[in-house]
């Protein structure tokens, strides 16, 4: 600890170069203050424009024009609760090239937004229509006093003594169990609603679900709207896929088989592992939770650390090959640009997604989520969260991305002002950001639909004619923002796969908030003291890192200061 708080006292004390390099403009081209004068319509704000009624020619049409009157150039066509207008049917893409067709007459940018609401991959309810094994899954484990098996049990452990005795065979027999303490390892499944399409959220992580998604989805797009693929149409939006569908832990069919083949031994046998807040830190057998948020002392977790790294590292390796990278491919082979946000805000929980920085890698034009208007600093907080936004600009530094993008001011209510998006998408741009994304632009505000997410970037608002000031004003700050490159030299290496080793099934223990808290503290500190740094995913560093003299090199990226806090339990080597 204390290497720690003379190497951090030492870089706040410095002064940290920031070499900004401007891009010089094609020699065709206009000039960056041309661009800057009058700017072209990628440079535009672009809302999540919510087509949520049964929709016609007129609500399209009049729509896209108060729109463009207000100096907004580009939209995302965003399905949404309310939409009464057949997904992806033949009036659905009839309504599509009719939008395409006045974007081009008003010089708009249409993207594609990837779902029937959110979370991305479902398809409206046509993957799981089509793949009913492709049901979402999640892992229970629950003590019990007498537990029976059944079709979902995967294992059963008889507790006390200070061990986690694996009885799983004398409980799948049918054998009685004497009374006493039980740990149950059961999977639990997706369950139907009307938000899925009657059907349910699927498991990213199970073979051929990212295929079936891609194929209802993006090749419907192609058939009817490929040729303005790149053009007219730069790319689709994704929001908030997660691992997550059914509660619990993260799980997939095909989960111990790859575990036991990633990493020679049982996961099954090792369930116990993965339920056990730890209390001591110090990697010796710790108890589980009871259930109550109170340790059990008959509840030993054996090597819990071990185990939970390698399957949150299993868990980020198949969301990666399952669905980052396939998306990803896709995009870059149909020349679009894959943009949107994964399920956030939760590091150093790492449930839902394992790692952000790693998955946004797998984006042409990374991109998060800010919601509200209520300024916070703390480690789950959304505008004034700094980590979150410098996680998004860190990747773009490294891999080359030009452009990032933040879909902000979601829920921030009918009485957010012109003040608050500007405070509010200052702060989002200074950190990296160089487009915005608003939420949301709503066709209509009948009924229940008023109540979704307000305010509304749209002729419902009394301030909306005067709009036009501060979409000019942001579509000028991204080219400023786009025009060059941040240059640091300062390296934080973000503790992901330690925070892996406290994420465990219920309560989580204050190990993990010690380490969210702390770290969270040092950015804000570099952040006040105006140290400039890129963070480093520990995946991004495995897959682009090397040592060149005496930087360490993270994609485009050499770093000369590399900066290792909260002190890590562990690193991920090459």
């Amino acid at each position: 600890m204390k290497r720690f708080f003379w190497l951090a006292s030492a870089l706040l004390a410095c002064t940290v170069t920031v070499l900004t390099q401007r891009a010089a403009p094609p020699a065709a081209g206009p000039t960056l203050e041309a661009l800057f004068a009058k700017p072209p319509a990628e440079y535009s704000t672009a809302p999540l424009w919510v087509w949520n009624d049964l929709l016609t020619d007129d609500m399209v049409l009049q729509t896209m024009r108060d729109l463009a009157g207000q100096h907004v150039k580009q939209v995302f066509i965003h399905p949404r609760p309310g939409l009464m207008t057949p997904y992806l049917s033949a009036e659905w893409f009839r309504l599509w090239k009719l939008a395409l067709t006045e974007a081009e007459r008003l010089d708009m940018r249409v993207w594609i937004y990837d779902e029937n609401s959110y979370p991305s991959g479902f398809a409206g309810g046509f993957v799981p229509e089509a793949m009913p094994e492709s049901r979402g899954m999640g892992l229970q484990l629950r003590e019990q006093p007498a537990p029976k098996w059944t079709e979902d049990t995967l294992a059963v452990f008889a507790l006390g003594e200070g061990a986690a005795r694996d009885i799983s065979a004398a409980a799948r027999g049918g054998s009685p169990l004497p009374d006493g303490k039980y740990l149950v390892a059961s999977i639990a499944r997706a369950t139907p609603g009307p938000w899925y399409g009657g059907k349910f959220y699927v498991d990213l992580l199970r073979p051929g679900v990212t295929e079936k998604f891609l194929e209802v989805t993006l090749d419907a797009y192609k058939r009817e709207i490929g040729g303005e693929f790149g053009k007219r149409v730069p790319g689709v939006f994704t929001d908030e896929p997660e691992l997550r569908p059914a509660g619990g832990l993260p799980w997939t069919e095909r989960l111990p088989q790859l575990f036991q083949e990633r990493w020679g031994y049982s996961l099954l046998s090792n369930l116990p592992a993965l339920a056990a807040p730890p209390s001591s830190g110090n990697g010796e057998a710790s108890p589980a939770s009871s259930g109550n948020g109170k340790p059990s002392p008959d509840t030993p977790a054996g090597d819990w650390k071990r185990a939970r790294h390698n399957y949150y590292q299993l868990l980020l390796e198949q969301f990666v090959e399952r669905w980052g990278k396939p998306y990803y491919e896709y995009c870059e082979r149909h020349g679009l640009e894959f943009t949107g946000h994964y399920w956030e805000h939760e590091w150093p929980g790492c449930g839902s997604v394992p790692d952000n920085m790693a998955m946004s890698a797998w984006q042409q034009r990374p991109g998060i989520d800010i919601l509200m208007n209520q300024y916070a600093e703390d480690v789950h907080a959304q505008f004034g969260n700094v980590r979150s936004v410098k996680e998004l600009a860190s990747v773009a530094n490294q891999l080359g991305r030009a452009r990032t993008i933040a879909e902000g001011y979601g829920a921030g209510g009918w009485d957010l002002r012109f003040e608050d998006m500007k405070r509010i998408g200052d702060w989002m741009y200074v950190l990296g950001i160089n487009t915005l994304d608003q939420h949301l632009s709503y066709v209509s505000l009948r009924g229940a639909r008023k109540r979704d997410h307000p305010q509304s970037f749209s002729y419902h608002e009394p301030w909306w004619d005067a709009y036009h000031a501060s979409a000019d004003y942001f579509s000028r700050l991204s080219v400023a923002m786009s025009a060059g490159e941040q240059v640091n030299d300062v390296l934080v290496i973000e503790p992901t796969t330690t925070a892996w080793m406290y994420n465990a099934s219920g309560k989580q223990p204050p190990e993990l908030e010690a380490l969210g808290k702390s770290f969270q503290e040092l950015l804000l500190a570099f952040e006040r003291a105006q140290v400039e740094y890129d963070l480093g995913s520990e995946d991004i560093i495995r897959r682009h890192g090397a040592v060149e003299g005496n930087a360490r090199r993270v994609g485009r990226r050499p770093y000369r200061t590399v900066v290792v806090t909260p002190p890590p339990e562990n690193l991920n080597g090459p």
